[in-house]
C-alpha cells in the first residue's frame, strides 16, 4: 500500500500475513517505509510484528485482540522517530478492524478495508530557534 500524506511525504507499507482460520488468529510482519517525493533516497523504516484474533460475520471479517510482539527501527535518515515512538507504532487490543471479504481462490481471499476510527497517529515535535 502507497498513501501520499500531507508535504508530500509518502507512506508505504508492506505487510507479510499468516492466517489460521481453523485458529482464528492471524500473525504479521509489517514494514512502514516513510519518505518524501523530492528525495526519495531519504527514508525511515520501521518494522513492527504483531498477531490478532478473527471472527466472520458472512462476508465480514473482524480483527481485534492486537498485539504487538516487536518493533524495530530499521532506518531514520529523516530523524523522525525515538525508540519510545517506534514501541507505540500500534493498533492496541482494543481497536476493532472490520474488512470485506473478496474470494480469489479456493486458497486466496483479498480483504478490503471498512473506514472506521483506525488511524495510526504518529507526530514529532520540532524545536524552532529563538
Amino acid at each position: 500500500m502507497k498513501s501520499v500524506l500531507p508535504n508530500d511525504a509518502i507512506l508505504e507499507v508492506d505487510s507479510h500475513i499468516t492466517t489460521s482460520i481453523k485458529d482464528l488468529n492471524s500473525y504479521s510482519k509489517s514494514f512502514f517505509k516513510f519518505y518524501f517525493k523530492q528525495n526519495p533516497d531519504l527514508v525511515s523504516v520501521i518494522s513492527v510484528e504483531s498477531s490478532e484474533k478473527m471472527d466472520f460475520e458472512g462476508d465480514i471479517m473482524i480483527s481485534f485482540n492486537s498485539k504487538t510482539h516487536k518493533t524495530n527501527l530499521i532506518k531514520d535518515d529523516l530523524n523522525l522517530f525515538s525508540p519510545e515512538s517506534v514501541k507505540s507504532f500500534t493498533r492496541g487490543p482494543s481497536v476493532t478492524v472490520k474488512s470485506k471479504i473478496k474470494k480469489i481462490d479456493d486458497e486466496t481471499i483479498k480483504l478490503i478495508g471498512i473506514p472506521d476510527k483506525d488511524v495510526i497517529n504518529c507526530s514529532k515535535a520540532q524545536k524552532s530557534a529563538v
